[in-house]
């Protein structure tokens, strides 16, 4: 089958693998943190809004705290790098540059954050001025809910907070009765806060799976799991653009299963599905290209279109759809051309242009089916746009 139906089925087949890791293949996680990117670039500027409230609400509270060579550090932490970053850092989350790579940048930011709230925390607290350290707690579950990274980044990010701030209670704050009951604590919300961010990207992930199978869904036909008939016509024009830029040929054939009705009077309808499917699967093995798909075009017809294909290569191409049907030894006992199952077809090709557009195709290839029924059906007859057709 080409590349393009088995996208089509992607997302439901990676919703049946599972994720647990919190990963995709490559072309899919691309996809996703594009869209997740868009989609929480205004949770991201609420988490800088709410950052720089919160900053400003206890900067009172924490200058009636500290006097002396603490609060000149924490003004300068505080006041002269953290709030003007903050504001920077909101303003470039209108650049596109800066949005692609936000992530990164968060990241950097509650780093920095939380590593100077420590060191003020540190610092006061040699110097015998208390602290708090609950503000480290709320940096760490912004980090992990509002800042919009993913989970990996927001627990090692986390994991350093929590980190230094045991090195500097064991090798720079003074020893007191409350510090285990600190780590404790902060160890918590790390604790919390990756469950929650776990979860978070679980749900959001498996949403983006979801949405995208429902997208497919629209354009897959349920029984043969071919494309059907309006992706087929969507996918036919993307064709026929890209052949009249490039001057390419198309090459595409409708198919028809002989005697389908008497074969479904005979063995039922259950069985007449089962081999509507066959002869999918059958047909789709002629399609390996990128740009090549085959489709149900409606009940027992199929079409399959080549792109980038000679005139000379029409008669291997038919070749190649007869043998296919016949390896399915498919019996069908009231056919008047066989006792298996065949097929009747009209394939055509050309170089497409302002006249010879997709609906000359497919009407052409459709009367060309019907001349090779009339003709007696179990065969595909073929026809090549003359070149005076294919200019106006």
């Amino acid at each position: 089958m080409a590349d393009f139906e088995q996208d089509l089925q992607k997302y439901r087949r990676q919703m049946d693998a599972g994720f647990r890791n919190l990963s995709f293949p490559t072309d899919m996680e691309a996809e996703y943190t594009s869209q997740y990117l868009e989609r929480n670039i205004a949770k991201q500027r609420t988490a800088l809004w709410v950052s720089a409230v919160l900053m400003l609400l206890l900067i009172p509270f924490d200058f009636s705290v500290l006097s002396g060579r603490p609060l000149d550090f924490y003004s300068l932490l505080r006041i002269g790098f953290t709030l003007p970053l903050l504001g920077v850092s909101y303003a470039c989350t209108y650049v596109p540059l800066f949005q692609r790579r936000f992530q990164t940048f968060a990241f950097g930011m509650v780093l920095f954050v939380g590593l100077s709230t420590n060191l003020c925390v540190a610092y006061a607290n040699k110097l015998g001025q208390q602290l708090p350290y609950e503000g480290l707690i709320l940096i760490i579950f912004m980090g992990f809910l509002l800042a919009g990274m993913g989970f990996r980044l927001s627990l090692t990010c986390a994991c350093l907070l929590f980190l230094s701030y045991c090195l500097l209670a064991v090798f720079y704050m003074p020893p007191h009765v409350m510090l285990m009951h600190e780590l404790i604590f902060i160890f918590g919300s790390c604790l919390v806060g990756g469950a929650a961010a776990y979860t978070l990207e679980y749900q959001s992930r498996l949403g983006f799976l979801q949405k995208g199978a429902l997208r497919s869904a629209a354009k897959i036909d349920p029984l043969t799991n071919l494309l059907n008939r309006g992706a087929i016509n969507y996918q036919l024009e993307i064709i026929m653009d890209h052949a009249f830029r490039e001057q390419k040929f198309v090459t595409m054939v409708l198919l028809d299963v002989d005697y389908f009705k008497r074969y479904n009077d005979t063995y039922g309808h259950v069985q007449g599905d089962a081999c509507l499917v066959d002869v999918a699967k059958a047909l789709s093995k002629g399609c390996r290209r990128s740009l090549d798909f085959a489709g149900r075009y409606g009940g027992e017809e199929f079409i399959l279109v080549w792109f980038d294909t000679k005139p000379e290569e029409m008669a291997r191409l038919s070749d190649l759809i007869a043998s296919n049907i016949q390896q399915l030894n498919i019996l069908h006992e009231r056919s008047k051309v066989s006792d298996y199952i065949t097929l009747s077809g009209g394939m055509v090709t050309g170089t497409p242009s302002e006249t010879l557009t997709s609906s000359i195709f497919i009407q052409k290839a459709d009367d060309i089916l019907y001349e090779s029924k009339n003709r007696g059906r179990n065969r595909i007859l073929c026809y090549t746009f003359p070149e005076e057709e294919l200019t106006p």
